[in-house]
């Protein structure tokens, strides 16, 4: 029976303890000559037994299906360390037993059964450990089948997750415990290093283990992404996306190079080998366990050395300014004659589907009223194209060629919006970030200008896509729906005045040859009253309108003018102006130390220009260096953040409120058109041209009902946006900005602190203060 314990022990199968997977009990009538307590203590031999047979099955089968090269690698680890060794334990047992140890062996070459239980107890809770180490990598009741369909479907576990799980089991009170927790994170951690230095120093994704790996190509583009569900703990948000940086600039520069055979290209090609050696010896400095801190500098370490020695070619300092330039022109409404031409052509466009001929009477039979009047996707392209076309002829004769404007031709569409992903947010377990892009108000906007939604979008090319993500250039759009919405409203409130039909008698009162007949008098009176009479009745409505249009105008004032222009002016400055390399002493020199202290160099005796301090300056100037790409690309990320903020696009209430007022707003400039309609073909009834399929007296009596009920539905309107207004400058007092910082201390990018809102307040309550004096107190009490 001993050899079979032992046997049993080194995980043959026994017939003294059955199949691994039934109870482990010893029953007494198998063994009648067995006391109690001897069966009880074969019992925990066979509990052992079972656990080694069954971590020994488990890990290999878990080194030679999982989808997860570091979970194989911990699995291979399990079973060639610790299984090993305690392989090894029974050998050294047999050894004493069949040498008769005195430790082992009594009198009369007596082996006591507690004695050999003993040699086995401190294994006993390390094997449950290592037996529960397996299933979380892989669960026992996985099938074959269900290894192909992915890590996440089948209930596998990734190499981030084993990673975290063996750093929180080394935190224990047991030392075999964390020795072997310690051993294994090693193991892991070292796959991970390895799996990610194929990424880091060549651009290239995992041959195999592709799907464990954080970097993952993303499915509706042929980009590259991070999945923060794979992402260790120990790595940063920042670390992360300088690892995807660092990838997908190697992997663009390849793609050039492949695709071009330029001699810059090969020139980056050459600089990629020889800084090879150079982000080698980085990133050898990386042991296991990996330190947070540690990590982050190598990666820091490898990023601006590739970016200020490759990088500075393929994705220059100019070519990152004009495409900045052209999202801020056109997305941020920079160009206003942008605007304002798409916002004619887009209701152009709309009334030209109303007044089609026979398409109200056919669409009515078939009952699809609503499809024939929404746009197609080739009009809403032919609004764009126009838009183009009249910005084209707008341009004087000096001007011949725009390249801005050419450029966004090119690469600038108008889409119909077919998902809501313009909604980012850190998805998944990532860590909270200053730098992610900021969770906007999920109140829409691109359904104002063409009564569907659609979005302007840019074409994002290589290698601009380094710099510039999807999810940021809906950010831009969404600001650019947002600011068309306020802009078109505007617009149309302002047209209104422009209209003489509208505002004033029309046609004019006779001339005095014929208002001095008594004929013409009593028409001349007749058509005064009438005039009277409904300027009485819509001088509520133009008190309305004019308030409507004060706020609009400074609103868009603000929001254009003191928000998206200033804050664009301070991060352009910041992006033109280099940055300081550190001195030899470690610390960056300023940029007013050397060569910009005339006051300094004057009492020293030296003129502005004279040779001492142009060279002092030259030395200063070559002493600094243009920021990275990525540094860039961070910057500019806070600076969305900082913009949407500004813009009180994440509040919620007012985002809700201004859509209801744009809403309501077309509505009202609708009813004053049609009632102005309406009293025309009145007035026609009058001088006796009479139409007698329409009732226009009724018609006149609905519509000033509904224009009434308008009027107040905007009034209410402007009310609650100055109340939300006051509300936001309470809660935002003292701070100014969205607080945003930057772990890159020596490129910090600080957003500015842009006019507050009480400044547009100040404007809203001098302006309604003026509308209640004038007009004795309509708009407040209406």
């Amino acid at each position: 029976m001993l050899h079979e314990i032992l046997l049993s022990l080194s995980g043959h199968p026994s017939a003294l303890f059955g199949s691994p997977r039934t109870s482990q009990d010893i029953k007494p009538d198998s063994f009648p000559l067995l006391s109690p307590p001897e069966a009880k203590l074969l019992s925990s031999i066979g509990r052992l037994s079972q656990l080694h047979q069954l971590t020994r099955d488990h890990a290999s089968r878990i080194s030679s299906s999982h989808a997860s090269t570091i979970c194989r690698a911990v699995a291979t680890a399990i079973t060639s360390s610790h299984l090993a060794r305690f392989q090894q334990k029974v050998l050294d047992v047999e050894s004493q037993i069949l040498k008769r140890d005195s430790s082992t062996v009594g009198a009369y070459n007596i082996v006591p059964l507690a004695g050999v239980v003993g040699e086995f107890d401190e294994w006993t809770r390390l094997m449950e450990w290592l037996w529960g180490i397996t299933n979380f990598m892989m669960p026992p009741d996985v099938k074959s089948d269900n290894l192909q369909r992915g890590m996440e479907s089948s209930g596998l576990s990734s190499g981030a997750a084993i990673i975290d799980k063996l750093r929180q089991e080394a935190q224990t009170g047991y030392p075999d415990i964390e020795e072997a927790a310690i051993a294994l994170g090693y193991v892991a951690e070292m796959a991970w290093l390895r799996q990610i230095s194929t990424w880091i120093l060549y651009g290239r994704l995992p041959t195999f283990g592709a799907t464990d790996f954080c970097i993952q190509v993303t499915v509706d583009e042929a980009r590259f992404g991070v999945n923060n569900s794979l992402v260790p703990k120990f790595v940063s948000q920042q670390t992360a996306s300088s690892i995807l940086f660092i990838g997908k600039s190697l992997n663009q520069t390849r793609i050039l190079e492949n695709t071009s055979n330029a001699p810059s290209t090969r020139s980056s090609r050459a600089s990629e080998l020889e800084l090879l050696p150079v982000h080698l010896k980085y990133l050898s400095e990386v042991t296991a366990p990996i330190s947070s801190a540690r990590l982050s500098e190598s990666v820091a370490s490898i990023r601006l050395s590739l970016s200020r020695n490759m990088l500075q070619h393929l994705l220059p300092l100019p070519k990152i300014i004009e495409v900045l330039s052209l999202l801020q022109e056109f997305f941020l409404l920079g160009r206003g004659e942008f605007a304002v031409a798409l916002i004619t052509e887009a209701d152009e466009r709309v009334r030209s589907r109303h007044r089609m001929p026979g398409k109200a009477s056919q669409s009515k039979a078939s009952g699809q009223s609503l499809q024939s009047v929404l746009l197609k996707e080739s009009e809403i392209t032919a609004v764009l194209a126009r838009a183009w076309s009249i910005l084209s002829t707008v341009s004087g004769e000096e001007d011949q060629t725009d390249d801005a404007l050419d450029l966004a031709m090119d690469l600038v569409h108008l889409v119909i919006h077919k998902s809501s992903s313009n909604r980012p947010a850190t998805p998944g377990r990532a860590k909270e970030s200053f730098d992610s892009l900021p969770k906007i108000s999920n109140v829409v906007f691109n359904d104002v200008l063409l009564s569907i939604p659609t979005s302007l979008t840019m074409d994002i090319r290589p290698p601009l896509d380094l710099f510039i993500t999807s999810s940021e250039l809906d950010i831009y759009s969404s600001i650019n729906s947002y600011l068309l919405a306020v802009r078109r409203a505007h617009l149309k409130l302002a047209d209104l005045w422009r209209q003489s039909s509208i505002r004033r008698e029309h046609p004019a009162p006779p001339g005095p040859q014929f208002s001095s007949t008594p004929s013409g008098k009593a028409i001349l009176r007749a058509r005064r009253q009438r005039a009277d009479t409904r300027g009485r009745d819509m001088r509520k409505v133009w008190a309305t309108c004019g308030a409507a249009i004060f706020f609009l105008s400074e609103s868009g004032a603000y929001f254009e003018g003191e928000v998206v222009q200033e804050s664009w002016k301070h991060f352009r400055e910041w992006i033109i102006r280099p940055e300081q390399k550190p001195n030899s002493a470690g610390q960056a020199q300023s940029s007013a130390s050397v060569g910009d202290r005339p006051s300094s160099a004057a009492s020293r005796g030296f003129h502005s220009d004279s040779p001492a301090v142009n060279f002092r300056r030259s030395v200063a100037e070559s002493e600094r260096a243009p920021h990275d790409p990525e540094t860039l690309a961070s910057a500019h990320c806070r600076f969305l953040a900082s913009l949407t903020y500004s813009l009180l696009l994440t509040d919620f209430a007012f985002t809700r409120c201004l859509r209801e007022f744009v809403t309501h707003v077309d509505e009202l400039v609708a009813f004053i058109t049609r009632l102005q309609t309406i009293q025309q073909n009145l007035d026609l009834e009058e001088d006796g041209v009479v139409d007698a399929m329409a009732n226009n007296a009724q018609e006149e009596k609905d519509v000033s009902r509904e224009l009434d009920r308008a009027r107040k539905r905007v009034d209410s309107d402007l009310k609650s946006l100055v109340a939300r207004l006051r509300e936001i400058d309470a809660e935002r007092v003292g701070s100014g900005s969205l607080p945003v910082r930057s772990s890159l201390k020596a490129e910090e990018f600080e957003s500015l602190r842009v006019g507050g809102i009480d400044r547009l307040l100040m404007k809203l309550d001098w302006g309604s203060s003026a509308d209640d004096e004038d007009e004795d107190g309509d708009w407040d009490n209406s």
